[in-house]
């Protein structure tokens, strides 16, 4: 084990802490940087109702870059350079990132948890409306080692930055640079250091009027909505949501290419991307839970170009399915097939966004099975698909939405799909003609 992973490990559960002053360190130890020390702005006292998550702190530090040096004993000789190694970067990334969530709780910010859903449901609302990522650029030591104790000091660079799912984007970023430095034997060194980078970071009024300016806007947001509740087609009773789809356009799915595919969006989310499709006139969107998971918002993107953000309404995680909101009402949406599939070897269409960047493609195929598999009722086609394509739908030869692209198989010729019927059962939706 590398000595600078062995500094990691044996941190104290201390959170807070105040640089030491004092005497220089010990002679053969070099001396540290120059770094500002801010105070993070607590959120303690504060009603905030915008929830907060951590996602992964990336590390830029490349295998074998410089990080410092390790020297041993009473008069601290002995120095030896250190290098980043593979395990050592993995370890810091999970560190740090799991030391920010304590860090955020401990000064008051509401972190994101798991809502009151069944086993089958997802409660959206237990989702994150913001998320706090980094980058570590620079990790530098120098460090005077005993056995669990550390004399010297520890530096950390990390970018932070505060990201908002009701907007899709960054609203707020800078750098912090964090010193642990003490010239007394303590086990912490590392964790001060993270701690003053992410105190510079939150000592910026910025980041709490984000979460409070999310609030405001999405009462704002509901107001309206509240307001039109009568003329909006969507009504609930007893958990079920209808809606009000669309009528199927005469001329069969090749004629009508144009109009199915401009109908076909590409999602995009924190985490990954993937297809979906409008089913009404008011906006609603179906499309694979896995493509929205762990969100409150996507970024959705028309095949003109245009760019919306859409709400997460429902998710059934074991269907792989969910229902989505936007604010776009002039657009084309697909006719849903009810009853039965069509027969086996009955031509059928594919549409989606093929790795993410291939957007609207269409894809011919047959309808190669109706079975179940692992427990699921699926169709298997091979209609052209691969990643991106989830939450796309596969059309009859009508142009009717039969299912929804779930599994990609890589064999060729063998994709899956969730019939619609069982889709709008698992989200509770009723879409009438």
């Amino acid at each position: 084990m590398s000595f600078a992973l062995r500094a990691l490990l044996p941190l104290s559960l201390a959170l807070s802490w105040a640089l030491a002053t004092g005497p220089a360190l010990a002679a053969d130890l070099p001396p540290p940087p120059k770094v500002e020390s801010r105070q993070a702005i607590s959120a303690q006292g504060v009603d905030l109702k915008a929830t907060l998550s951590v996602d992964k702190i990336k590390v830029s530090i490349l295998q074998g870059d410089d990080i410092g040096g390790n020297s041993f004993g009473w008069f601290c000789g002995n120095r030896q350079p250190l290098v980043a190694s593979e395990t050592f970067l993995k370890a810091v990334s999970a560190y740090v990132t799991s030391l920010t969530t304590q860090e955020l709780k401990r000064l008051g910010y509401p972190m994101a948890g798991k809502g009151k859903a069944t086993a089958f449901d997802v409660d959206v609302n237990a989702a994150p409306d913001f998320r706090i990522g980094g980058i570590l650029t620079e990790l530098k030591q120098e460090i005077c080692t005993e056995p669990g104790k550390a004399e010297g000091w520890a530096l950390y660079k990390i970018d932070w930055a505060l990201f908002s799912e009701r907007k899709q984007k960054v609203v707020y970023q800078a750098t912090g640079e964090g010193l642990g430095f003490s010239k007394e034997k303590i086990p912490d060194l590392h964790k001060r250091a993270i701690v003053a980078s992410l105190g510079n970071f939150l000592s910026s009024p910025s980041v709490l009027e984000a979460l409070k300016a999310n609030e405001s806007e999405a009462a704002a947001a509901a107001a309206p909505a509240s307001a039109a509740a009568t003329a909006d087609p969507l009504t609930t009773a007893a958990g079920v949501t209808s809606l009000k789809g669309v009528a199927l356009a005469s001329g069969g799915a090749q004629k009508n290419q144009a109009q199915l595919r401009n109908a076909v969006v590409t999602l995009e989310t924190a985490t990954g991307s993937g297809s979906g499709f409008f089913i009404d006139k008011s906006g609603h969107v179906l499309t694979n839970a896995h493509v929205v998971k762990g969100a409150k918002y996507a970024r959705v993107k028309l095949q003109n170009g245009d760019k919306a953000v859409a709400e997460v309404v429902k998710v059934n995680e074991q269907m792989d399915v969910a229902l989505l909101k936007t604010s776009l009402t002039d657009g084309d949406a697909l006719a849903l097939r009810s009853g039965a599939a069509p027969d086996v070897g009955s031509d059928v269409y594919a549409i989606g966004s093929p790795l993410g960047v291939l957007n609207n493609s269409m894809t011919r195929g047959v309808l190669s099975a109706d079975r179940m598999l692992q427990g699921k009722h699926v169709l298997q086609s091979d209609a052209a698909v691969t990643f991106g394509s989830s939450g796309g739908p596969l059309l009859d030869g009508d142009g009717r939405v039969i299912a929804i692209t779930v599994a990609i198989s890589g064999a060729g010729g063998f994709n899956f799909f969730i019939p619609i019927e069982d889709a709008l059962k698992a989200l509770q939706l009723n879409v009438t003609p």
